[in-house]
């Protein structure tokens, strides 16, 4: 079995708790718990006939100017930014959030991943598409369970590479 450590990064509220505990539990809470510091969770996973354990550190939110400490993106071997479909205020400055960490992390592919599907119809689903400038791996929506085990597949494939 190997061991790889994965961030999950983005601003607050985006629900990087609600995809991490919908994947490792199958449980979603309405209730918003902020995240201080770093809370680190961990799964066994199977891809590609290997046994991949999954250290995901669930970095706290920030609104933006804050600064994550570095220590955090230490040995990362893979990341997910996730951001809030609903709330243009977290991806209006996506590319220079995903520069931000990959120099924070030194990897060169961010998996970018848009949650909070469940908020919106799919013609605000398609103009929010059309404002972003970067491609977006997967939507996800943690409370209907949608997608979050392939964004999580994307991100133990990224983590191996």
């Amino acid at each position: 079995m190997i061991a790889k450590k994965v961030l999950l990064v983005g601003n607050f509220g985006v629900g990087k708790t609600s995809l991490i505990r919908r994947f490792v539990t199958n449980e979603f809470s309405e209730d918003y718990i902020s995240t201080i510091g770093v809370r680190i969770s961990k799964k066994e996973v199977q891809y590609n006939e290997q046994i991949v354990k999954l250290l995901i550190w669930d970095v706290a939110g920030t609104s933006g100017n804050e600064k994550i400490p570095k220590a955090y993106f230490l040995g990362a071997n893979a990341a997910m930014y996730v951001f809030d479909l609903s709330r243009e205020e977290t991806y209006i400055a996506l590319e220079e959030n995903l520069k931000m960490v990959k120099e924070l992390s030194g990897l060169q592919n961010i998996t970018l991943i848009g949650n909070k599907k469940d908020l919106l119809t799919s013609e605000e689903l398609i103009a929010v598409k059309n404002k972003i400038t970067v491609p977006i791996d997967l939507i996800t929506s943690a409370k209907d369970d949608e997608n979050v085990e392939d964004a999580f597949t994307l991100l133990t494939a990224e983590s191996l590479k």
